[in-house]
């Protein structure tokens, strides 16, 4: 396997996250420019229920703010940047939230990308399964064909399943019992590593299995061989160069 088949087997945890401030469409776009066509991304919603990207609950970790966003409006938000400056010091420039249409509107001049829009439990919690739905989907519209909605709370997946075409379901543990897969039905299944005992297969399920955080060329090789269809990563850059420096 070439790099560049290798890269249809990758999908960007977050965009290109090693590099640039994650859930930012610079780190999509970064991703875009290393090849890979496959990216995953997380909604949160704000204090008006419009559809943000954003990992935590709150602003602490990627902007140094103590506010949730679900207490923020969306104008509110407009005025924040992403950074990370823990993690990314002042190597990159800081970057905007983006709003789910926006990055919809991108992603729908480019036919050959696939999208993992994540949604959050928090947003679940606050403003409840129905209401998540009807502000997220219709916005996925221009890109249904090629989006799947993933989350780990099963509840919305299960509501979701008769609403959208390709629906994934995010798991904290290995393998998930059949009354799970039943109830929720999903068409992809995502999982951590650290949720997979040793010497589990991961295709055993029927169910194409996506597994997170690969980061290393010998993780990679390990996982295609146990079994998983696709590896989520933070460095797919990284991953990639190893990967042509070692089989072309």
């Amino acid at each position: 396997m070439r790099a560049e088949q290798l890269a249809q087997h990758l999908v960007a945890h977050r965009g290109y996250r090693h590099r640039y401030p994650e859930n930012t469409l610079r780190a999509l776009q970064a991703a875009v420019e290393q090849g890979i066509t496959h990216l995953e991304f997380d909604i949160q919603l704000t204090a008006d229920r419009v559809p943000v990207l954003h990992h935590d609950l709150d602003l602490a970790r990627t902007c140094g703010l103590h506010h949730k966003i679900v207490e923020l409006s969306s104008a509110q938000l407009q005025r924040i940047r992403v950074s990370e400056k823990k993690r990314l010091g002042y190597r990159v420039s800081p970057e905007p939230i983006p709003t789910l249409h926006e990055v919809i509107t991108w992603a729908a001049c480019q036919p050959e990308l696939h999208l993992y829009v994540e949604v959050k439990e928090d947003s679940v919690a606050a403003f409840g399964v129905q209401a998540v739905l009807d502000s997220v989907l219709p916005q996925l519209e221009p890109v249904a064909g090629r989006t799947t909605l993933i989350s780990f709370h099963q509840e919305l997946i299960a509501q979701a399943g008769p609403l959208w075409d390709k629906t994934g379901l995010v798991v904290r543990s290995w393998p998930p019992s059949k009354a799970v897969l039943s109830k929720t039905r999903p068409s992809v299944i995502f999982v951590n590593k650290r949720r997979v005992m040793p010497g589990r297969r991961l295709d055993r399920i029927g169910i194409p299995v996506v597994v997170y955080e690969i980061d290393t060329l010998k993780r990679a090789q390990r996982w295609l061989k146990r079994g998983a269809s696709m590896l989520e990563t933070f460095s797919c850059g990284e991953l990639l160069q190893d990967w042509g420096d070692r089989y072309g």
